[in-house]
């Protein structure tokens, strides 16, 4: 049995520059995991690895969905597993990077027994809104909606498909998961101090905004409207700019300080419920940036070696 390290972590704190040098240094291979990543065009706002970082290291599932496409945590398992197979028989092996919660809990403990997608029964909610959809979840299964961030529209409808065709709740049906993860899979976890990652955070987002994150998705949502990945964290917000409208609750200020502070915001409250997920996924490691640093890169050497 070969054994991977999944290299997770809230988001900004630092897995992909770090999956990089190492990976470049000892020519391993780097599988994605992160959710908006899977999609083509969505390249500032995910920050996506660049071409050149690309040509640096060999990488698998980048860009393999159109933006249209519904890339769920079922294709994740059997793509990623398939990369792994190919990246074995090469005689190579991989890291996963990336902290999309529920691909990697699919990804060590299984999927779940649950029914096909009904075109049809999402007829029926297309014209409810998220909040009301959200609340619905809380209303039938409070666990489940517990971990689904409310602006996740298809997450809550994926649950609230699941409840009504099969007559249980997700929550009940992901108790019955086993409780023992994938031995092939050494799930590492990445932190930094609050303070430190807010930082990090602010800088990223305004260094993606100059790098033309609001050009990107402006195209993006012309050409795909009914994009899934135009409401990751992020895109909503500019979204939500571009269309002059403000969030409920609060007065941002106007012009692009005010998205910053929207984003920078939304990637906070994103990293605090990654955090939980990691959490209760329960990891193999930990390490504290920029503290545990030296200790990590050794790690991942001894590992690799």
């Amino acid at each position: 049995m070969v054994q991977s390290i999944v290299l997770t972590g809230p988001t900004a704190v630092g897995k992909t520059s770090i999956a990089l040098e190492f990976a470049s240094k000892i020519g391993i291979e780097i599988i994605n995991a992160d959710s908006v990543c899977f999609y083509r065009g969505f390249d500032i706002g995910s920050a996506k690895p660049s071409p050149k970082e690309q040509n640096l290291v060999p990488h698998h599932l980048l860009d393999v969905a159109d933006p249209e496409e519904s890339y769920h945590a079922g294709r994740f398992w059997k793509e990623c597993n398939k990369a792994l197979l190919e990246i074995h028989a090469r005689g190579k092996r991989a890291i996963l990077v990336g902290g999309s919660g529920f691909y990697l809990k699919a990804l060590r403990f299984g999927l779940w027994d649950a029914p096909a997608s009904s075109p049809e029964f999402r007829e029926t909610l297309s014209g409810v809104s998220t909040h009301e959809l959200h609340s619905r979840l809380v209303s039938s299964d409070p666990d489940q909606a517990k971990k689904i961030m409310p602006a996740d529209r298809y997450r809550i409808i994926r649950a609230l498909e699941i409840l009504a065709l099969s007559g249980r709740k997700p929550s009940e049906l992901e108790s019955e998961m086993p409780t023992e993860p994938d031995p092939r899979f050494r799930l590492w976890v990445l932190d930094r101090e609050k303070m430190d990652l807010e930082l990090r955070i602010r800088e990223r987002v305004c260094s993606m905004i100059d790098a033309g994150w609001i050009d990107e998705t402006a195209r993006l949502r012309t050409l795909f409207p009914g994009a899934r990945a135009l409401s990751a964290v992020g895109y909503r917000q500019i979204i939500d700019h571009l269309d002059g409208n403000p969030p409920q609750g609060r007065k941002p200020e106007p012009g692009l300080a005010g998205l910053v502070e929207e984003i920078t915001l939304a990637h906070r409250k994103l990293a605090k419920q990654q955090r939980t997920w990691f959490k209760n996924m329960g990891s193999d490691r930990r390490f504290l940036l920029d503290r545990d640093l030296a200790d990590l890169k050794d790690s991942l050497m001894r590992f690799y070696q």
